[in-house]
């Protein structure tokens, strides 16, 4: 499936993923804000392109239905007439260059991932398996869905060891001021 295709400015693409977001700039960095929130922009959405070069992973858009312009990530949107297949958006990250990508079966692909390339993580993300399904997209822009070593990514967002440790540093806080309350209250 053929995703862009070096268009002319004014060349409308319509959204292929579920929604996308629109950014400042040409990275996941800052999410441009309308009304106070996150611009969404829903799937088979059209957006006018000013500018794709076919280098960056992004192609900068106006939405014309808000007037607002930023940049849209390039496998999220198509040149073409939409297909029925749906691009993800992406939960999850590769953190390993050269990163192994396994078929369903769990079978070596001969596909590999880039450090920092998103992936989606279909049945969520634990690291009790040594594996987890993901869909990623490809170098020529298709998408795959497979299974990549735990080792090898990371969902977004904040760690689960981090909230755990917080939540345990809570609770012996949360203890040693019981303890402290009580002994004052014992001496009254």
């Amino acid at each position: 499936m053929m995703l862009f295709t070096g268009a002319v400015s004014g060349t409308q693409v319509s959204v292929v993923a579920d929604f996308c977001y629109l950014y400042s700039s040409p990275s996941f960095e800052e999410v441009v804000e309308y009304e106070g929130s996150p611009l969404r922009i829903e799937h088979l959405d059209f957006l006018t392109v000013l500018e794709d070069d076919e280098t960056t992973q992004f192609i900068k858009v106006k939405v014309e239905e808000k007037n607002i312009e930023g940049y849209v990530y390039r496998y999220y949107v198509t040149y073409s007439s939409p297909s029925q297949e749906v691009y993800p958006v992406f939960n999850g990250k590769v953190t390993k260059n050269d990163a192994v990508i396994y078929d369903l079966n769990r079978v070596d692909s001969t596909y590999r991932a880039k450090n920092g390339q998103g992936i989606y993580l279909y049945s969520g993300f634990t690291d009790k398996e040594k594996m987890n399904a993901v869909a990623i997209v490809l170098d020529d822009g298709s998408l795959y869905y497979g299974f990549m070593e735990t080792k090898d990514i990371a969902p977004n967002g904040v760690n689960g060891g981090l909230i755990t440790g917080i939540m345990v540093i809570v609770s012996c806080l949360t203890i040693i001021f019981l303890l402290l309350f009580m002994k004052k209250k014992k001496r009254h």
